[in-house]
């Protein structure tokens, strides 16, 4: 596929809903250096949601781009799914995504997630289409709420099998759809199989989105390149760098002949990034938008990706994982820099 302003300007990046991650604190972190087009939200448990638990607060905060925002709920029921749709509607947002790609076997057990592509197809469609009729309740003369789906290619490589699903969901009201591609029982260490997306996206009507194994603004041109879709999802590569959108936009107005337009300098500016200051404002971000009881288990998860940065990872992430407070945390990383230098900044 050749490079041009055009089809550059038609390519999206979203933030992928990661449970635990996805949360407002890492929206805020990321938001510092460029936005990506949307924000999905963590996985939003809708029966969890509507019983008004004391943590689901949390959940529904709309920090920093309430505008870029979309909503992903997870339910194994059309009932709890449509209420909870009309809940975070009422919030905002660009729309609402039903979660019919998480494999893991608690979510699936429940009839959520995974379970709504092995379901009765008649089922799922019907979940689909009542959905749909709660988000055109909020169509306006000045918002348009959009209803996607984000999946995985199935229980086995058979593109012909996700076509067809695929072809329901659109004809049941989906507006646009996101690709894990990988099958039910893949994991991470499986690369995902890029084909199956620009497959889709050929053939349906509507946006496709790829999700997997984007790490850095090279591989996502290159995912342009060759795979051609509406954008690309990125979860994991953007808690390891918190600044890989402004890069894949400033990617591809190079490759394009443009001028960069992110409009979002690293706030350390010539100096480059500081991991040491970005891995405090982050601390101080989950402090501000987080409950207490999920300080250390949102920062472990947090660290375990972003210590990647650095030369000696496995040596620091296993130290962090062991910390218990923010104070420790910080000491940790101080002290690393301390005896490695050269591994605190990341030149511009």
């Amino acid at each position: 596929m050749s490079m041009n302003a055009n089809s550059d300007s038609l390519f999206k990046t979203a933030l992928a809903p990661m449970a635990t991650l996805s949360h407002e604190a890492l929206r805020l972190l990321i938001h510092r250096f460029g936005d990506p087009d949307e924000y999905y939200t963590e996985m939003i448990h809708a029966p969890s949601l509507l019983s008004g638990g004391k943590f689901e607060k949390y959940y529904v905060r709309t920090a920093p781009c309430p505008g870029k925002l979309v909503w992903q709920l997870t339910g194994p029921d059309a009932p709890s799914l449509c209420r909870a749709a009309g809940m975070v509607l009422r919030l905002g947002g660009l729309g609402v995504d039903l979660n019919m790609g998480c494999p893991a076997p608690a979510i699936v057990r429940t009839g959520a997630g995974f379970s709504w592509m092995l379901k009765p197809r008649e089922e799922t469609a019907g979940m689909v289409r009542s959905v749909r009729k709660v988000v055109d309740s909020f169509v306006s003369a000045s918002r348009r709420p959009r209803l996607s789906v984000k999946l995985r290619i199935g229980q086995e490589p058979s593109y012909e099998k996700l076509y067809a699903f695929c072809s329901m969901l659109v004809e049941s009201g989906v507006d646009s759809l996101t690709l894990h591609p990988r099958l039910q029982k893949d994991k991470y260490s499986r690369p995902a199989r890029w084909d199956f997306v620009s497959r889709l996206s050929s053939d349906l009507p509507v946006p496709v989105f790829g999700n997997g194994d984007v790490f850095s603004a090279e591989e996502a041109v290159s995912v342009l390149r060759k795979f051609p879709c509406a954008g690309v999802m990125i979860g994991r590569g953007a808690v390891r760098k918190p600044w890989i959108f402004r890069d894949i936009r400033n990617a591809l107005d190079s490759a394009s002949g443009a001028a960069s337009c992110c409009g979002f300098p690293a706030p350390e500016g010539k100096a480059g990034i500081d991991f040491l200051e970005t891995a405090g404002y982050f601390l101080k971000c989950l402090e501000e938008t987080q409950p207490p009881e999920f300080f250390v288990t949102r920062a472990h998860r947090f660290f375990s990706y972003y210590c990647d940065n650095f030369y000696f990872a496995h040596y620091i992430r296993t130290k962090i994982l062991n910390a218990v407070s923010f104070d420790e945390i910080m000491k940790i990383l101080a002290s690393y820099f301390d005896e490695n230098p050269s591994d605190r900044f990341k030149k511009p």
